[in-house]
This record gives structure tokens, C-alpha cells and sequence, in this order.
């Protein structure tokens, strides 16, 4: 039980600290990349945490190597547009001037009433008041209106 117990508040100790190291994105916000990293690392933390015939070492040394992949990973898609465009992605635009872009929502596997659910919940009544929405990199969409509708929000 003690076992357990120092087991737990030490990986907790050390993914605490891998998780400030990869940044202070909301879970939403995470990008394919650091989705992996957090499974990954919860599997490792998980294992060694409960199992005392396994040692500390092999559930702390691939924890700390996939957190520092995870910042390394971070740091050169930071310096890298190409790296960035090849890990995130690039913004899709699903809606131009008020009309649905079909092969880009078969693309992006997003339906029509996914679309329009994010028209109103920025306060647009339909989509002829929107000028454009792209699906961003985060998996967010950015809706901006027509010039017409600027005043109608």
C-alpha cells in the first residue's frame, strides 16, 4: 500500500512536470501530436503506478523520453513552417460566401448541421450572413460574417 502510494505521488510528480513542460494548451486546443504524447504518457504513468514487480525506472524512463520527443517535437514545428503544416495541418475553408464548399466537408468530415450549429453559436441566424468558415488546425471553427451582416449579430 505505501508502495503504491510513494509510487503514485512520484509519476504524478513527474507528469505534472511533463505536462508544464509540453505547454498550457487547453485540452481542446491539442493538436494531433499531443494528443499521442498524453495517452502515451497516462498508459506509461498507469502501469509502473499499480504493477510492483515492474520497477519505477521502466515507467519514468519512457514517460520522461516521450515528454522530451513531445518538447523537441514542439520546438521544431516551431521553427519549421514545413514541420508545422506536416504535424497540424492546414485550415479548411468549409463554408465561401454563404455557400457550403462540398468536397471540403467530405474532406474534413463535418456535416452541414455541425456547420450550421457553429453559425448560430456566433450569433448568426443562417448561413447567408456568413462570408466564411474554416476549420482551424485546433479543430475549432472561425466564422466570419458578410459585410452586409456585420450589424445583424
Amino acid at each position: 500500500m505505501t508502495t503504491t502510494l510513494v509510487r503514485t505521488i512520484i509519476l504524478y510528480s513527474v507528469l505534472l512536470a511533463a505536462v508544464r513542460l509540453m505547454g498550457k494548451r487547453q485540452i481542446g486546443q491539442l493538436q494531433a501530436g499531443e494528443f499521442v504524447a498524453a495517452l502515451l504518457i497516462s498508459e506509461l504513468a498507469a502501469i509502473p503506478m499499480t504493477d510492483h514487480d515492474i520497477p519505477l525506472s521502466h515507467g519514468l524512463i519512457p514517460l520522461l523520453t516521450v515528454t522530451v520527443c513531445e518538447v523537441a517535437l514542439a520546438f521544431c514545428s516551431q521553427k519549421s513552417k514545413k514541420l508545422r503544416r506536416l504535424l497540424d495541418g492546414q485550415p479548411i475553408e468549409l463554408v465561401r460566401d454563404g455557400k457550403y464548399i462540398t468536397k471540403n466537408l467530405e474532406k474534413a468530415r463535418v456535416t452541414e448541421d455541425e456547420i450550421d450549429a457553429q453559425i448560430r453559436l456566433n450569433g448568426y441566424a443562417d448561413i447567408s450572413q456568413v462570408k466564411t468558415v474554416t476549420l482551424e488546425q485546433s479543430g475549432g471553427m472561425s466564422v466570419l460574417p458578410n459585410d452586409s451582416a456585420g450589424g445583424s449579430k
